[in-house]
């Protein structure tokens, strides 16, 4: 739920209230909270935010996807966590990001299945 607020306060026209985000190891957090801020960060392409972190947090493959499509085009998200991966996730990782030249660091975590 908190990231469906999250969404709001991102996604609002003129919002710049956020530079760095951090949801780690908050193990509540589902594929949601990756869909909402995912779609928030793309909707407001603007937003200077710089830091996004999901370490610890499983977002699932559409999760992951959206946060990937996030950093592809918010062009100010710098550095990244996304969370606990797995191996499928990695290839999603290499295939949405191949031509981003924005990001500087990338992190994430083993998924354990």
């Amino acid at each position: 739920m908190s990231a469906l607020y999250l969404k709001e306060a991102i996604a609002r026209p003129g919002a710049k209230n956020l530079t760095r985000l951090s949801l780690a190891n908050n193990v509540n957090l589902s594929a949601q909270a990756g869909i909402f801020i995912g779609d928030a960060l793309k909707e407001n392409v603007d937003h200077p935010i710089e830091k996004v972190s999901f370490k610890g947090v499983d977002l699932g493959d559409e999760g992951l996807v959206r946060i990937l499509e996030a950093c592809n085009e918010n062009k100010n998200i710098k550095k990244v966590n996304l969370g606990k991966v797995t191996s499928r996730g990695l290839g999603l990782i290499a295939k949405s990001l191949s031509l981003n030249k924005s990001l500087i660091k990338i992190k994430f975590q083993e998924h354990e299945t």
